[in-house]
């Protein structure tokens, strides 16, 4: 057993998760435990008791633990606050490099999640409500929340995890543990509405990658990702002890969230959304469907005016489902979390 706040392969166990009538999301997800067994295992050996990586996490498919085929790999690397940029970026290049011949896709080159990132500018009291701060640290940060789950220094990502949770509270919740956690609610929507407003206008199309296989993942494992914290923060607007209460949960994946809150209020409603869930997975999981998705995806703005490809309907019909399920389940939680909840999320 590592020694807490070591950086053996101290991966936290996955909760229970009912996986009765999933059998696609089950296959996803023993593929991915095995994978992080094996991306711990391989960190252990590449970084050992290196004191310059504070820890790794993978975030999306693999955080969530929902791989498929084509999956890639979105890494958080936290390295030390002392580190100077060079040594930073060493470290980070020694990650992905020990990484590189694994079963996922490393991050792309230019993306935010291929540079590493230092906890002091994830908390940076300075930074609260800059409405320009780089999408680099804005997105971990939310990341952190969202998805993330430790491959390497899971108790130090764990402490990592309340520290920005203590960044939301700021002095408020300290002194006034009634209130709710407004700041994080707001990021949490800032962060929904400015991804869905990129994404509606990115119009770049690859090999395996367009702007229908994008809506078509936006439509449901980003919904149900965004849904698992905000179910949260709903469920914890009446307790006092928000910011603990928030921290012991942030160990579950986003599906295993909305099964925690939604099952404790309607066991009926998460079985019917994680059934419409299971549906839409077993599409995106599917290499054809995946494949025609990216052909019909559109490149200009007249393409967007054109109806819906035959390849897309049915993914388009289960994430309508899945975010009128949740809407319903959240409206009818008005008697039973904190009104002032209500307020913020609307208004």
């Amino acid at each position: 057993m590592p020694v807490p706040g070591s950086h053996g392969a101290d991966v936290p166990p996955a909760a229970a998760l009912d996986l009765r009538d999933l059998p696609n999301l089950g296959a996803s997800r023993e593929r991915a435990l095995a994978t992080c067994a094996e991306f711990a295992a391989t960190l252990a050996d590449a970084l050992g008791a290196e004191p310059g990586v504070v820890a790794v996490a993978a975030a999306g498919s693999l955080g969530r633990l929902e791989i498929a085929s084509d999956s890639d790999l979105d890494g958080i690397v936290v390295i030390a606050d002392a580190l100077d940029e060079a040594a930073a970026d060493e470290l980070a290049a020694r990650v992905y490099g020990a990484l590189a011949n694994g079963p996922l896709r490393l991050p792309k080159a230019a993306g935010i999640f291929r540079s590493p990132v230092r906890a002091a500018t994830l908390c940076d009291p300075a930074v609260r409500g800059v409405l320009d701060e780089a999408p680099a640290v804005f997105g971990k940060r939310i990341q952190c929340l969202l998805d993330a789950r430790a491959l390497h220094g899971a108790t130090a990502f764990a402490a990592l995890q309340r520290r920005i949770l203590e960044w939301y509270a700021g002095p408020v919740l300290g002194v006034a543990p009634q209130a709710q956690f407004t700041p994080l609610l707001n990021d949490l929507q800032r962060y929904v509405h400015a991804y869905a407003g990129w994404q509606h206008y990115k119009l770049e199309r690859g090999t395996d990658d367009g702007w229908y296989l994008r809506q078509a993942k936006l439509r449901t494992s980003r919904v149900l990702t965004f849904a698992g914290l905000l179910l949260l923060l709903g469920e914890s607007s009446r307790r006092c002890d928000k910011l603990d209460w928030l921290h012991a949960h942030l160990g579950l994946t986003p599906l295993e969230r909305v099964q925690a809150v939604m099952s404790a209020h309607d066991p009926a409603a998460f079985r019917r959304l994680a059934a419409t869930y299971e549906a839409a997975h077993a599409l995106l999981a599917d290499p054809g469907r995946r494949a025609a998705l990216v052909a019909a995806s559109p490149t200009d703005p007249a393409g967007l005016a054109r109806p819906h490809p035959a390849c897309f309907a049915e993914i388009h019909r289960l994430g309508g489902e899945l975010m009128r399920g949740l809407t319903r389940f959240v409206l009818e939680r008005r008697d039973d979390w904190d009104p002032d909840f209500f307020a913020y999320l609307l208004l």
